[in-house]
C-alpha cells in the first residue's frame, strides 16, 4: 500500500509539472493566438480545483490500473508500453474528439497529442519504476 500511495504522489508531481511545461510554457503562444476560444486566465484559476481533482482521479486510476495489470517483465519496458496505451485511450482520443467538435487549430491539437503523449509515457515509466516487482517476483506494495 505504501508504494501505491508513493506512486500516486510521484505521479501527481510528474503530471502537474508536465502539464505546466506543456500548457503554460510550450503552448503559451498558441493559446495567446487563440485567446477567443478560451476562458480568461481568472476564470481558469477559479476552476483550478476542478483541474486538480481531475488530475488526482486520473493519477489514482493510472496507478491502480497499472498495478492490477502488471506483468513479470522489465519495468521500464512495461511502463513505456503502459504510457503509450494511456496516450492512445486518453490523449489521442480527447484531442481528436475536441478538434472535431470545437474550432481548435489542427497544429495546436497535434502539439497536444505530442506533448501529452510524451507525458503519459513518462507517467507510465514513473509508476512502473515505483510499483515494480521485487526480485522474488512478488509485488512489494
Amino acid at each position: 500500500m505504501k508504494r501505491i500511495i508513493f506512486a500516486v504522489i510521484a505521479g501527481m508531481v510528474v503530471q502537474l509539472a508536465g502539464l505546466f511545461l506543456i500548457h503554460a510554457v510550450w503552448l503559451k503562444q498558441d493559446y495567446t493566438e487563440t485567446a477567443g476560444l478560451w476562458r480568461t486566465p481568472e476564470a481558469v484559476r477559479s476552476r483550478g480545483w476542478a483541474i486538480l481533482l481531475g488530475t488526482v482521479i486520473y493519477v489514482i486510476g493510472v496507478v491502480l490500473i497499472y498495478v492490477r495489470g502488471r506483468e513479470a517483465k522489465p519495468w521500464i519496458q512495461q511502463g513505456a508500453r503502459f504510457g503509450i496505451l494511456l496516450a492512445m485511450v486518453a490523449t489521442v482520443y480527447a484531442s481528436l474528439s475536441g478538434w472535431a467538435i470545437l474550432p481548435f487549430p489542427h497544429l495546436l491539437v497535434l502539439k497536444w497529442i505530442i506533448g501529452e503523449s510524451l507525458l503519459a509515457v513518462l507517467l507510465g515509466v514513473t509508476v512502473a519504476g515505483i510499483c515494480q516487482e521485487t526480485r522474488l517476483g512478488t509485488p512489494e506494495l
